[in-house]
């Protein structure tokens, strides 16, 4: 810390920042504290081992990245203090000019774009006219509608030079001074990286969403098959081996394990051999290997079944037949997952819109301030 003390009007911006490093800290903190409270209710409620494991290594993960927060927060207290003593010194080494910054209306995360211009017969080196790239914490809010008169201190009256705006309440702003033609240029540059992530991030959730389409017009197939299955003819087939699969049943945010019964077996139809592993259609799966086993119970390898196939299609047989309403919940979830997966589309592309449409904006900006005055 300099031993020179701050400009009054820098005191009061670096109050604002402690302030709001301190509710930044105590929000990330409640952050972790609330996900690993929830962490912990899934995993004790479930009592299955994987999520107890999950959230085990979660509590190790956040040790240190409760330090890298902190370590984060250091840094940006340390930044800022050296940004004002910069701003400090500048007050001190420069006599100020009385400027107006006048609005171009234009403002983003670089901060707001003003035009500096000059009340006396100071003239900037440059050929260009000067604009100055106000902090975007330090702004004054919204863009405003008229001018605004200040002291400006500053090395020189050209582009990418510091400087310190002292208002008449005694206000500080920080910025620095920029061409047009450079901002402009990062503007550009940072829409279209915003459009390519918002691109990515759609046609991503169109492959899910496709996806989960295709799942859904597989679980309506195998719901009026299953209906129809009851009417289908029979033949007679044999148990080859009989198992239960081990799965696993998305949960929310996270997932259980889950048991399901697989029973192989062969029939024959018109003199043709055929296999198959279906022991019925959408076949729900259980959180209890008990429940499988005991499904399994009724079907020992070797014994004889009786096998209901597909007049169509002989090759598709299923051993039990019906059970049409086991496949509703399947599908509920299968439309639901695709009508939040298009809704998120539909929200990416009206922030893809939004982002044109203020480009667009700031383009005309542009072209007005560009023309000579």
């Amino acid at each position: 810390m300099s031993e020179i003390p701050l400009h009054p009007g820098l005191q009061k911006l670096a109050a604002a920042h402690r302030r709001r490093l301190r509710l930044l800290g105590l929000l990330f903190f409640m952050g972790m504290a609330g996900a690993l409270i929830f962490m912990m209710t899934i995993a004790l409620s479930d009592r299955d081992m994987v999520n107890l494991l999950i959230f085990a290594a979660a509590g190790l993960v956040m040790l240190p990245s409760m330090a890298l927060a902190g370590g984060l927060l250091w840094h940006l207290e340390r930044r800022q203090t050296r940004r004002l003593n910069a701003a400090n010194q500048i007050l001190r080494e420069n006599a100020p000019t009385s400027v107006r910054l006048a609005p171009t209306g234009l403002a983003s995360r670089l901060g707001t774009l003003v035009a500096v211009q000059p009340e006396t017969h100071a003239k900037p080196s440059s050929a260009e006219p000067v604009f100055a790239l106000l902090d975007p914490a330090y702004r004054w809010g919204r863009a405003p509608r008229r001018d605004l008169a200040v002291q400006l201190y500053c090395s020189k009256l050209e582009p990418n030079h510091e400087l310190v705006a002292l208002r008449d309440n005694g206000g500080a702003l920080l910025g620095k001074l920029v061409a047009l033609e450079s901002y402009r240029r990062q503007t550009l540059w940072m829409t279209a990286v915003a459009l390519s992530l918002i691109a990515l991030g759609m046609a991503v959730l169109a492959v899910l969403a496709m996806g989960h389409h295709q799942e859904g017009q597989r679980l309506e197939q195998a719901q009026q098959a299953a209906a129809a299955s009851e009417s289908w003819p029979h033949a007679r087939g044999t148990v080859l081996d009989a198992s239960v699969v081990t799965l696993r049943i998305p949960r929310g945010k996270t997932s259980v394990t889950g048991y399901r019964a697989r029973v192989e077996f062969e029939y024959s139809v018109a003199g043709s051999a055929h296999r198959g592993d279906l022991l019925s259609f959408c076949q729900p799966s259980s959180l209890e290997r008990s429940v499988a086993e005991a499904r399994l119970a009724r079907y020992p390898g070797g014994a004889p079944v009786e096998v209901r196939y597909d007049p169509a299609n002989p090759g598709r047989g299923v051993l039990e037949p019906g059970h049409a309403g086991e496949c509703e919940p399947l599908l509920e979830t299968a439309w639901r997952d695709l009508l939040l997966l298009i809704g998120l589309i539909g929200l990416l592309a009206l922030v893809g819109l939004a982002a044109v449409w203020e480009f667009r904006k700031q383009w005309r900006v542009f072209r007005t301030w560009a023309e000579p005055h």
